[in-house]
């Protein structure tokens, strides 16, 4: 039993090496605002689309920032979102 723990652990630890090495591509995709949009189904529609899977939340803070978007988000308004994709 103990030998099986450690070959899970050695293949766990290969995997998780092999995975921090694989190259991420970073870019920003700009969406353009429609009547009844929100930017939770903005930048999530956008980050599922480009297969992006941090935290929403996280990419919701940072395309507020870049996008310079203070209050809620207005019919035609241009959001940039910063998506990473490892590849």
């Amino acid at each position: 039993m103990k030998k099986i723990l450690m070959i899970l652990l050695a293949a766990c630890c290969v995997w998780a090496a092999w995975d921090a090495t694989r190259p991420t591509e970073k870019y920003v995709v700009k969406a353009t605002a429609s009547e009844g949009d929100t930017l939770w189904h903005l930048v999530g529609s956008v980050m599922e689309r480009e297969g992006d899977s941090r935290d929403v939340r996280e990419i919701i803070h940072y395309a507020r920032e870049i996008s310079n978007i203070k209050g809620t988000l207005q019919p035609g308004d241009i959001v940039l979102i910063p998506i990473e994709v490892q590849r």
